[in-house]
């Protein structure tokens, strides 16, 4: 997928190829070089990093592979305000904002999150709900013609977005759920709803992801995750991630485990009652 911005072609001697296809030119780096002492030659190894601009000969257009291998290279934080609708499209927005309001959740994150990444935090989870979808590549469509809890309604790049998501830690994670779940009132019961499930995952070597027990086998490598809900108003308590090689039985018991700890936390007595569900 290529990025929603122009840099400058990298000048790395001898490391930068343009290859023409049709009537694109596209930017190979040549990252290493393997030598076969059997054919007594040595093989290139490239990879595309990006495609050249229509306009400007110096700037191309850059994907996923020229910031791995380019990860100091500097890259534009927002984008340009002309790529904004004329026509925002508000309903929504405005439901959850006050849904936001009222369950103080920016007094919450403002604990673990600066302005800045507040916003864009806000904007990821709306965006989420509104779309009915978590695809990275529809982000930039729904920022087009959304109203956004950014300043101004500034809008961010790509790797901005992916920026922030790997700087969120487990701490500010969860720190956030124990702030959320301090304002409980602790003199009732909490009948708790809890659904496992678990996903196929092509990211790469993620140190969660191992051959399970999925519902549908597909034969790749998974990751599980859960989440409880309060069922008397049907607020989210809390989520968990696990490796893919736990069963729904071991879930459960962290689960329990993970409730029981909130309970000793606060020094209240709570009683859990637990429903299951397929």
């Amino acid at each position: 997928m290529y990025l929603d911005f122009l840099v400058k072609v990298s000048t790395v001697k001898g490391k930068i190829i343009r290859r023409k296809k049709s009537n694109v030119v596209y930017i190979e780096y040549e990252y290493d070089r393997v030598y076969d002492p059997s054919r007594k030659y040595t093989f290139p190894k490239r990879v595309t990093i990006g495609k050249l601009s229509d306009t400007d000969p110096e700037l191309m257009k850059p994907n996923q592979n020229f910031l791995k291998y380019f990860p100091d290279a500097e890259l534009p934080e927002s984008k340009n305000r002309t790529s904004r609708s004329s026509c925002l499209r508000g309903g929504a927005y405005f439901v959850l904002r006050k849904i936001i309001e009222e369950c103080s959740l920016k007094d919450i994150l403002g604990k673990y999150f600066g302005s800045r990444d507040m916003g864009l935090f806000l904007d990821l989870a709306v965006y989420l709900i509104i779309a009915e979808n978590n695809a990275a590549q529809y982000y930039s469509d729904y920022t087009y013609n959304h109203p956004l809890f950014t300043e101004k309604m500034k809008q961010y790049s790509d790797s901005t977005v992916s920026d922030f998501l790997n700087s969120v830690t487990d701490d500010q994670s969860t720190g956030f759920l124990n702030t959320w779940n301090e304002s409980r009132n602790y003199r009732e019961k909490i009948y708790i709803s809890y659904d496992s499930t678990n996903k196929n995952c092509q990211a790469g070597d993620i140190k969660m992801v191992e051959f399970g027990h999925p519902k549908v086998d597909m034969g790749e490598l998974v990751f599980n995750y859960a989440v409880a809900y309060d069922t008397h108003n049907q607020e989210p308590l809390f989520y968990e991630k696990y490796p893919g090689s736990l069963n729904d039985i071991s879930q459960l018991q962290f689960m329990l485990d993970k409730a029981s700890g909130c309970s000793q936390k606060n020094q209240q007595e709570r009683r859990y009652l637990l429903d299951l569900y397929p």
